[in-house]
């Protein structure tokens, strides 16, 4: 009766695993984690109906038997863990458990043909199902994202596994003394728990790292890969709180392609396509340190720099207008000349980052009015003038693969 119910938990266990969602690329090593998982429950209950043979005196299939599905369990849950983060299984790996599981049968025999060897045989499933159990411990702890709540909760679960087995494993065995009736019932508990607890931390870690990857897409523009407007309203905030409170200043730089809508009316919207992200990685090679760049919306575009007083931010801007007008995108055969307009301002302390953008913006729409392909800094005074920046106006674009020095920018952020 306990194997029929055993089997039935294992059994929806396994229908579970079919429930998670598959990996989006087949041929990834992550696709066959659930099928690992499944073949843990279907080992340890194989593993418990030979446990209950030692009642009906066929020791040594009792032997062999859960000797053998045991120590195959455990290395499913060392398996799960390797696949769960997409690693290959080594050819020595392989070697070492063809080794270790015709070594444990073979032990088995010779103890069970020695004569008293109930001690003797306990030992072995002990140390067999120990190894592998340490082991996807050991390699959890290597391979986990120490950011994720979901893959400490399962290493935690392994290394309780492994303190269980250490401590819990001899007493259980060879210092509680009770019926065979009771000790069936107590170790079908233990199954039943193990069961439990393994697929529990399972499905918590592969939820918890599918949260995080969603949450990420939830953050990221699709095209250019930079950060999107959701991150601007969700995540900036705190992040220029955090800045201010270890007293680093922060500068805002909006930028907007130059005449980016002629790109698409002349050569297409795929070439607009084109356009936006190669003016994205030009952006993202100059950023550093905890600079951020976010898409806010179709060519436009901003840049949290971290650490930057303005005077710093406005050489940056200016050679970074520089670079983008002196790098063209190649589409077809044809260079189509790039430039944008940046309106840069220094955030004042405690702002609001919703409405000081307006500023930014502002600062913007003069460098496109003067002519665009520039840099304009914001200025508060008494008046709240805008004007553009003495040492950034009338930066005329390059000719086309000129190469561009980044004139009055520290040698430190000529390196960026």
């Amino acid at each position: 009766m306990q194997v029929a119910v055993l089997g039935v938990i294992a059994t929806v266990g396994m229908m579970f695993t079919y429930a998670l969602p598959a990996p989006s690329l087949k041929r990834n090593h992550k696709s066959s984690t659930g099928l690992f998982a499944r073949l843990f429950l279907f080992f340890l209950w194989l593993s418990y109906g030979f446990s209950n043979l030692l009642y009906v005196e066929t020791t040594l299939f009792y032997g062999l038997g859960q000797n053998l599905c045991a120590t195959l369990a455990a290395y499913m849950v060392y398996l799960t863990v390797l696949k769960r983060f997409g690693r290959p299984l080594p050819t020595p790996h392989r070697l070492f458990i063809l080794v270790h599981l015709v070594t444990l049968e073979t032990l088995t025999v010779l103890v069970h043909n020695a004569g008293d060897n109930f001690f003797l045989c306990q030992m072995l499933f002990l140390i067999s199902t120990l190894i592998p159990i340490f082991a996807a411990a050991l390699k959890m702890r290597q391979l986990m994202d120490q950011r994720s709540v979901g893959d400490k909760v399962l290493f935690c679960i392994l290394s309780g596994a492994v303190a269980v087995l250490v401590l819990g494993g001899p007493l259980y065995m060879f210092v509680i003394s009770v019926t065979s009736q009771y000790k069936s019932f107590i170790t079908f508990g233990l199954a039943v728990i193990a069961m439990i607890i393994f697929m529990l931390g399972f499905v918590i870690s592969f939820m918890h790292s599918l949260v995080i990857r969603l949450r990420k897409q939830i953050y990221r523009d699709p095209l250019t890969a930079c950060k999107n407007r959701n991150y601007f309203y969700d995540v900036a905030p705190a992040l220029v709180k955090r800045a201010e409170s270890q007293d680093l200043q922060v500068c805002m730089l909006v930028c907007d392609i130059d005449h980016f809508k002629q790109i698409n009316d002349k050569h297409g919207h795929l070439a607009g396509d084109k356009a936006l992200n190669h003016f994205s990685q030009l952006l993202r090679s100059q950023l550093c340190g905890d600079d951020v760049l976010i898409r806010m919306g179709g060519e436009e575009f901003l840049i949290l720099l971290i650490g930057y007083d303005i005077d710093k931010a406005a050489h940056w801007a200016n050679a970074l207008c520089r670079y983008v007008a002196a790098h063209p995108l190649n589409y077809k055969a044809h260079d189509i000349q790039l430039t944008a307009s940046f309106g840069l301002l220094a955030m004042p302390p405690k702002a609001d980052l919703f409405e000081i953008i307006g500023e930014a913006d502002q600062a913007l729409y003069q460098a496109k009015n003067q002519g665009r392909n520039q840099v304009v800094m914001f200025q508060s005074d008494t008046t709240q003038t805008l004007a553009a920046c003495p040492l950034l106006s009338s930066n005329a674009a390059p000719a086309s693969g000129q190469h561009v020095e980044l004139a009055g920018v520290p040698a430190s952020l000529q390196e960026k």
